[in-house]
């Protein structure tokens, strides 16, 4: 008995042995090349699932096998992997990944990979990207010319923001969403641009409950800029498809900073500037011969008081050069220990703009915090609150002379539009038109906006082995706005006095609920004693969304009141929206040795938009790259990465609401109600818009990724596109919406990245990107139609399938008068395309003297057309710029330019628009950004502020500082008056200058 007793104890104590000889700890130091240390440091033995992470001061320990590779990995910086040997110490200096091909991207609904690996095209930006080199007024404006296959448009110059942002192409022709998904920390925020009324105050759209001419910001301006810690843009269906039938124009992914461990830190930004008008466009001189040719005599007495008693002014001037004033204020603290990391963040941003009364303040509140609470189980919880103040003014599009862009252009210059000492502002005496400065102090256009972010994440570990894991994991959260919009025209303005009802106000509340939970479960496994590792995954998601928005509208207002029900006459509109999506997901990843990575992965959608509310629909997925210089030694030195690669997906796009039912409209008889059918007829067959696309590419770098490039083709096909189909007048109905067209969107997108000058004191970073996209319609069984735009005489966008020869058409194609064929109704004349034939940027970053940092973002779009009838008005009221000149092509050289114009129209003998008022084909070269910054050295600080501040950076920028352009119809090629429509969205009308913005900023650490 004793001597079994011996034997087990024996025994015991030399596997103990052999245990302790076959592992050992080891420790170390994590830093970077400046030998800062580094928090949050991400350590693991190779082929296992066991690791560590880096403390504050960058030291870590763990036990490690015998002869284990041990890898560090940590956001921003190259990886390593090290072979431990029989070391016991290992100090690890980690080099900044300038090309971000370690760090993590999205992959699935649930799963990541590391950039290098991917098989996608995937346009990542960081914090750097957004807000490194100057402030933008909202996320979407730091988008601008960052991003291979975008075209992005701004809606107004206004502070606050509203662009139009496409992704290779169009998705949609108008009867789905035309924006992207967007996605906060796992929350499916909304973007929308909802009416407030204003385009029926002015006539553009009169009595429209929801108007695509309100001008308004988009929603994506309540997000900080500053919180931002990355932002990856999943551009085609080919890496989209896991997000099924909302990812049709593609998916934006946001993620937000969060709390590293360590040492808490305090940081303090400030930002203090001004904007100015880019350009005018008005000037033009006013003698007693032009009155007496081509105007009216009359008004010489005018013209000649003005002149001698000094009241001769420049109106557009006065209204648009104003100095708008910057400041952004910002106070965070971060930090945390191994179990609980904080990030918290208050900003308040305020923006005047070049007129009087418009600005844009933004309040905003955020705390991320994640805690583990044992070593299976942790959670985040991401908490944002948004309070938005924009006063929009009056621009854009106009039918009753109330914009500013319609009233400037026909005030002469010789005219009073002062008040008087008792407050009075006088009518605008040149017949056309409001006095601008009177609805510009007195009118209101007002948009307050509050909102809640809310997003959570629960990890549950069950499985936690050296070679495999399963994770279950819940995250969701909702987005909850509130929105209240004031429009107000005083009964006492002058183009009120002419209505039957002076006087018009609107007070309209919008109410948005969006909340998403998904639940989901990951497994890995490593085999092949490592060299191979699969991830899979699978699990379900529910969407839902409620939208409620109401109007109160007054008109025939006693004088100076601002309440709508005490009008004349007082109407009401309120609509509700209620929709749910349910989906399951499974994916499938694989990795051999991070020299071939595969993924297939599968999503089942169904949605109450649909006319099959229970019916799923299925998007594949399935996607392979291949690190061919990871196979032997034959790179060397040279090669760092050569990488083929190829995706293939399937997304979709909802119809609209309401578009399955035929609604009935409620009437009055008699003192009775009653209901009676609409005209338009709905379509219980509908099925969503589908699109597949095949990408392909490589990607490469070379010397140590000194110089990377990518170059990605793709093949986009969309089907069943939603289109109205007009009925005849005997069937009692109108028209109703039909999956009635296919087209197609091919592209390249090429990026390429160097650093042309690599040292201790100096550095120089180059970044060209290219692309382009063509779209064609290659099926529609409806007939050729027109949309967007002002009617034929100015331009508009037209629908239309192929020949029977075969020939294909654009979806963006813009037409006009004159016809080539009177005899034929559709024989309209081509202006061109809206899609630029293709755009490039460079980016510049330059570091100097080791704590200067410069960099320079030029961005240039190349020939695409633009409808502006900007031009036509300036023109009719004899101010345009070059109004007297008599220098146009075709001009006789004696009728001045603004009258010739009136005349012209059609193509030159060389295929160009004559410059009338035709759509015009242009370009132009911007310097979208410039900075230039200063890092106090660290042991300057340590001498004047001891261990109180860590870090402070002072410098310098601007935004849209200078700019190149053959534009000569209106203030700037990118305007465009129809928010975010998928056609007939660049048109330049009514519009305001665009505005230059400079800045200082100053960010201190504590």
């Amino acid at each position: 008995m004793n001597r079994k007793l011996l034997l087990s104890l024996c025994l015991f104590l030399g596997l103990a042995t052999l245990a302790m000889a076959q592992n050992q700890t080891l420790t170390g130091k994590v830093s970077d090349q400046k030998g800062n240390p580094l928090p949050g440091v991400s350590v693991l033995v190779k082929g296992t699932t066991q690791g560590a992470t880096t403390d504050a001061d960058g030291n870590y320990r763990l036990s490690v096998p015998g002869n284990a590779r041990v890898g560090f990995s940590f956001i921003g910086f190259l990886s390593q992997e090290i072979a431990v040997g029989s070391q016991s110490t290992l100090n690890v200096t980690l080099a900044e990944d300038t090309r971000q091909l370690e760090e993590v991207v999205v992959s699935g609904l649930a799963t990541t990979v590391k950039r290098s690996n991917l098989a996608n095209a995937v346009t990542r930006l960081d914090s750097k990207d957004l807000t490194g080199a100057t402030s933008p007024v909202t996320t979407d404006a730091a988008f601008q010319g960052k991003i291979a296959g975008a075209n992005i448009v701004s809606n107004s110059s206004v502070p606050g923001g509203g662009f139009n942002v496409q992704f290779r192409g169009v998705s949609t022709l108008g009867a789905s969403a035309s924006q992207p998904l967007f996605i906060v920390d796992g929350v499916y925020i909304d973007n929308g641009q909802y009416s407030n009324g204003r385009s029926a105050a002015n006539k553009a759209a009169a009595g429209s409950a929801q108007s695509t001419q309100d001008n308004n910001a988009n929603r994506l301006a309540d997000l900080n800029p500053d919180d931002i810690e990355s932002i990856e843009v999943l551009k085609g269906s080919s890496a989209a498809a896991i997000y099924g039938t909302r990812a049709n124009a593609g998916v934006v992914i946001i993620t937000t900073k969060r709390g590293k461990g360590g040492k808490t830190t305090v940081s303090f930004g400030q930002d203090l500037g001004f904007s100015k008008a880019l350009s005018y466009y008005g000037g033009a001189d006013w003698t007693e011969q032009k009155l007496t040719d081509y105007f009216s005599a009359s008004e010489i007495p005018q013209l000649q008081a003005a002149r001698a008693n000094g009241t001769y002014t420049d109106w557009e001037r006065v209204v648009y050069g104003g100095t708008g004033a910057i400041r952004n204020t910002r106070l965070g603290i971060t930090g945390g220990n191994e179990k609980t990391k904080f990030y918290v963040n208050g900003s308040i941003s305020d923006e005047t703009g070049i007129i009087k009364n418009t600005g844009f303040q933004r309040y905003s509140i955020r705390a991320n915090i994640d805690h583990k609470l044992t070593n299976w189980l942790d959670f985040s919880i991401n908490s944002n609150y948004i309070v938005s103040n924009n006063d929009r003014g009056w621009t854009g599009n106009d039918n009753s002379y109330i914009n500013y862009g319609y009233s400037l252009p026909y005030t002469k210059p010789y005219i009073n539009l002062y008040p008087d000492a008792n407050g009075r502002y006088p009518d605008n005496g040149s017949g056309v038109g409001e006095n601008p400065l009177a609805v510009r102090d007195r009118a209101i256009n007002n948009q307050k906006n509050n909102r809640v972010l809310q997003g959570f994440t629960v990890n549950a570990r069950a499985i936690n082995t050296a070679k495999s894991s399963l994770t279950f994991r819940v995250n969701g959260g909702l987005d909850y706005q509130n929105g209240f919009a004031t429009i107000w025209l005083p009964s006492d303005l002058q183009s009120q006095r002419q209505e039957a009802n002076p006087g018009f106000a609107q007070d309209t509340r919008t109410e948005v609920f969006n909340s998403n939970v998904q639940l989901s479960a990951i497994y890995t496994q490593a085999v092949m004693d490592g060299r191979l590792n699969l991830t899979t995954s699978a699990g379900a998601v529910r969407l839902f969304k409620y939208l409620r928005s109401n109007y109160v509208r007054g008109t025939g207002l006693p004088a100076g009141v601002s309440n709508p029900s005490r009008g004349k006459v007082i109407d009401g509109f309120v609509e509700y929206q209620e929709n749910t999506d349910v989906g399951v997901f499974a994916q499938q990843d694989a990795n051999f040795e991070d020299k071939v990575i595969g993924s297939v992965g599968i999503r089942f959608d169904k949605s109450t938009l649909n006319s099959e509310f229970d019916k799923f629909y299925a998007f594949p997925r399935a996607a392979l790259a291949v690190n061919a210089a990871r196979f032997g030694t034959w790179a060397g030195n040279t090669v760092s990465q050569l990488k083929f690669r190829v995706a293939y997906g399937q997304t979709a796009g909802l119809p609209t609401f309401g578009t399955t039912y035929s609604q009935l409209q409620v009437v009055g008889i008699g003192g009775l109600g009653g209901l009676v059918p609409s005209t338009v007829l709905g379509n219980t067959a509908i099925k969503p818009e589908r699109a597949t696309e095949l990408e392909y590419g490589i990607d490469f770098g070379l010397f140590n990724n000194r110089v990377t490039g990518e170059l990605t083709m793709y093949n986009k096909k969309v089907f069943d596109l939603i289109q109205p189909l007009t009925t005849a007048p005997t069937t009692g109905v109108t028209s109703t919406q039909i999956n009635a067209a296919d087209l197609t969107n091919k592209g390249v997108e090429i990026s390429l990245g160097a650093d042309v000058v690599r040292s201790s004191n100096f550095s120089w970073f180059v970044q060209p990107i290219f692309w382009y996209n063509r779209s064609k319609i290659t099926r529609l069984a409806i007939p050729e139609r027109l949309t967007g735009g002002f009617g034929a005489t100015f331009g508009q966008w037209r629908v239309k399938g192929p020949d029977p020869d075969g020939t294909t058409y654009s979806p963006t194609q813009i037409v006009g008068q004159p016809r080539t064929d009177p005899a034929n109704a559709t024989s309209w004349t081509s202006y061109g395309d809206a899609q630029p034939k293709y755009e490039l940027s460079l980016n510049n970053r330059i570091t100097f003297l080791k704590n200067f940092e410069f960099s320079a973002l030029l961005n240039y779009r190349h020939k695409f057309t633009v409808v502006s009838l900007t031009r036509v008005l300036w023109d009719e009221g004899g101010n345009t710029y070059d109004w007297n000149e008599t220098d146009d092509a075709g001009n006789d050289g004696k009728t001045p330019n603004g009258i010739y114009r009136q005349n012209a129209n059609g193509l030159d003998e060389s295929g160009n628009p004559k410059p009338g008022y035709n759509p015009g084909i242009y370009s132009f070269l911007k310097l979208r950004e410039v900075s230039l910054y200063y890092r106090i050295p660290a042991p300057a600080l340590k001498r004047v502020f001891g261990n109180v501040v860590s870090n402070i950076r002072v410098g310098v920028s601007g935004n849209n500082v200078l700019r190149w352009t053959d534009y000569t119809a209106g203030y700037d090629p990118e305007n465009s008056n129809f928010g975010s429509l998928a056609l007939g969205g660049g048109v330049d009308l009514g519009s305001t200058p665009a505005v230059r913005r400079m800045m200082f900023h100053l960010a201190v650490d504590f």
